[in-house]
């Protein structure tokens, strides 16, 4: 299985196309002069041109911008496919404004990579550094306070690294820019010489701190040049104890930084692909894919998110761990890239599903409205998503950031895979694609009427053209069939009339003049989490703009409250809660805030954040009440008779009563909506009063 090029692939799904436009903008709005200003005064080459800002000013300097290399290698091919698919279609104006676009980015790449290598010059070798260096002749202190080779501060300088490493792989391998080869390849001499020379104290050490995927990034170069001192330099990136304890089912992730583990795993399946189908390969596989069970399972929310305040938590501890910081969107980022090699390299289904969850959930809305990134998604009701500044200029630059840039610059890469002759459509996101230089397919797919159309043209052929019938049978007057496997998502109502439940695909044979057209229901589904909590004291409810309130008392032999959420097919759906007491927020972490408050209608309640530690507060407004002899497992099993289309076409949450055991109904909306406004995913479901005993103190 193998995904589709970048300039394959148009995306016309509206709710995608703007998220595009808003990074495009950003991306547009980047300066050459300050991405590689810390470049220039790290090697000593006058520039009057002033770093970017928040974490591209100090010791992970250049993460940001290596993000942004990639970002650019992305966008540069993606233009080339709009402009060609402009041109087919004569749209004249539009194929030279693409085209305008097209040559300002190549540009862009071709500046950045030309004063790159003006910096290697000057260091007289591979290096590349933008970090502050403390010490003006010592230009790699950081990796050798690192090595345990000299004393002072450093962060994560293999992280940074890894970024502009792997920045120019793409400027190199994706879009092909001028000079990007010999500058990516100065500096993965440069890694391997450092490398290859530790012994194991030192190499542990370095493994101790968050590396991001540099193994990852030498396991491609490898596969590029075919030179083993890059296999080698990848291998010392790789853990294998972490490995062997997850294929001993060791619980290796709790407490453990979500976004430092994800990439050692990606890096080290990475090498699968160089190993091939050798043993070494399938045990990197095996490795990969009890690391996602692990976490599809046990870590994530029903938005794809993963962690909280950056870390994972106790298997199945979900409900325990909501908070305003939970989902760091470069987790979402590096899960859906780990589903995606998966995916490629097993062809198991659950894979497209987790990334078709995550997409439409964890990552359509993390760029916001006007532009700017999330960096954490809370999934505690009653709190928002904030977003970074839409201009570069005053953009704090997190990693998220640098994450999010690339990902609206590729979401086409994941729709449409080729399987031998075969088009895979694995998501359904409206879309284009050219299958070969006279075929291409036409994918629309509508959620809110319940409609797909799959279109099938061909160059080759038209009205006039005679089938071939000498052999007495009719062929196809066009150039050739498309064979197309379309996936029919789970979430489709009666799929059994479509496919048997033991099937994934829809096999499609289609010619010039095909036209496959399905209707369907969206499916309602209930979600419960995994771990509940204590029904809480009725007289210990937090006071409605009380900043010392506290969450409610808790007894612990009371009994368990499930927290439920429900879906519209892919979608999450959540209640829209207001902007009351919007934009007060919390310190948590280096130049990230959160809300503080968290209010549920009436109610609200202040909580403080502390790094690696969750904070829960729960107000008694999160509670609903079930009918009198309902329980939650029975609205699990028939969510469709709570979650009810209006006549005006919107859904409500209706036949619960809230905490006061007054009748209800709640509007309900796509999580992907909620960007300037508070929100409440998951609801706790109390038994009716009437049918439940009175909660006691522990």
């Amino acid at each position: 299985m193998k995904r589709f090029s970048l300039d394959k692939v148009q995306i016309t799904e509206p709710r995608w196309a703007e998220k595009f436009d808003l990074n495009a903008a950003f991306l547009d709005e980047m300066d050459v002069e300050r991405v590689l200003a810390g470049f220039r005064r790290t090697a000593g080459i006058s520039t009057d041109a002033e770093p970017y800002g928040g974490w591209e000013s100090g010791l992970i300097a250049g993460h940001g911008v290596g993000h942004y290399f990639s970002a650019l290698a992305m966008r540069i091919v993606y233009l080339c496919g709009q402009a060609v698919a402009a041109g087919e279609a004569m749209k004249i104006q539009e194929c030279m404004e693409i085209r305008k676009s097209f040559e300002f980015s190549k540009s862009q790449a071709e500046r950045i990579v030309s004063g790159l290598r003006e910096c290697q010059e000057k260091y007289g070798s591979g290096f590349l550094c933008a970090a502050d260096i403390p010490d003006p002749d010592n230009k790699e202190l950081q990796f050798d306070i690192l090595e345990g080779k000299a004393q002072g501060e450093q962060w994560v300088p293999w992280y940074a690294m890894h970024k502009v490493l792997q920045g120019l792989i793409d400027l190199w391998a994706v879009s092909e820019t001028k000079g990007a080869k010999e500058v990516c390849l100065a500096l993965g001499e440069w890694t391997c010489n450092r490398v290859l020379a530790w012994d194991e104290e030192a190499r542990k050490k370095v493994l101790a701190v968050e590396f991001g995927g540099m193994n990852d990034s030498l396991y491609q170069l490898y596969g590029l040049t075919g030179d083993e001192k890059y296999r080698r330099a990848a291998a010392a990136f790789d853990q294998p104890d972490l490995y062997a304890d997850l294929l001993g089912f060791k619980n290796r992730l709790k407490g453990v930084h979500a976004n430092t583990t994800m990439p050692k795993i990606i890096g080290y399946l990475r090498g699968a692909t160089v190993c091939g189908s050798s043993a070494s390969g399938e045990a990197r596989i095996a490795v990969a894919e009890r690391f996602f069970d692990v976490v599809d399972t046990k870590q994530s929310y029903m938005t794809g998110g993963v962690g909280d305040m950056e870390h994972f938590f106790e298997d199945g501890l979900l409900d325990g761990s909501r908070t305003q910081c939970n989902g760091e969107s470069c987790c979402a980022h590096n899960m859906i890239k780990l589903c995606q090699m998966l995916f490629e390299l097993t062809g198991k289904i659950k894979y497209a599903e987790y990334i078709e969850r995550t997409l439409w959930n964890a990552k359509l809305g993390s760029v916001g409205p006007e532009g700017g990134y999330s960096y954490f998604n809370p999934m505690a009701t009653g709190y928002y998503r904030l977003y970074s500044p839409a201009h570069p200029a005053e953009n704090p630059f997190w990693c998220c950031v640098g994450t999010a840039m690339e990902d609206f610059t590729k979401l086409q890469d994941q729709v449409y895979y080729r399987d031998g002759d075969t088009v895979v459509i694995t998501q359904w996101i409206s879309s284009d694609i050219r299958v070969s230089e006279n075929r291409s397919l036409s994918l629309m797919v509508d959620l809110e009427e319940g409609k797909l159309i799959l279109q099938h043209h061909d160059k080759t052929y038209s009205d006039d053209t005679i089938p071939d019938c000498s052999d007495g049978k009719v062929h196809s007057p066009c150039e050739e069939e498309t064979h197309v496997k379309l996936r029919v998502p789970r979430w489709i109502k009666d799929r059994s009339k479509y496919l048997p439940d033991d099937q994934d695909y829809l096999n499609l044979i289609l010619d010039a003049v095909s036209r496959i057209v399905m209707t369907f229901e969206v499916e309602i589904d209930a979600h419960i989490l995994p771990d509940s909590i204590p029904m809480p004291a009725s007289d210990a409810n937090p006071a409605s703009d009380d900043p010392s309130a506290k969450a409610p008392f808790f007894a612990t032999s009371a009994p368990r409250v499930p927290a439920i959420g429900f879906s519209y097919g892919p979608l999450v759906l959540c209640v829209p809660l207001g902007n009351e007491k919007w934009g007060i927020t919390e310190v948590a972490g280096i130049d990230v805030v959160a809300p503080a408050w968290k209010v549920v209608f009436d109610a609200s309640v202040k909580t403080d954040i502390h790094y690696g530690r969750t904070t829960k507060a729960v107000l008694d407004r999160e509670f609903l009440t079930l009918p009198e002899g309902v329980s939650a497992e029975e609205i699990k099993s028939h969510p469709e008779k709570y979650v009810v289309r209006k006549e005006d076409g919107k859904l409500v949450l209706t036949g619960l009563s809230d905490w006061k055991e007054e009748a209800v109904e709640l509007p309900l909306i796509p999580y992907y909506q909620t960007e300037n406004e508070r929100y409440g995913i998951y609801w706790y479901l109390k038994e009716c009063s009437r049918n439940s005993r009175e909660p006691t103190r522990g």
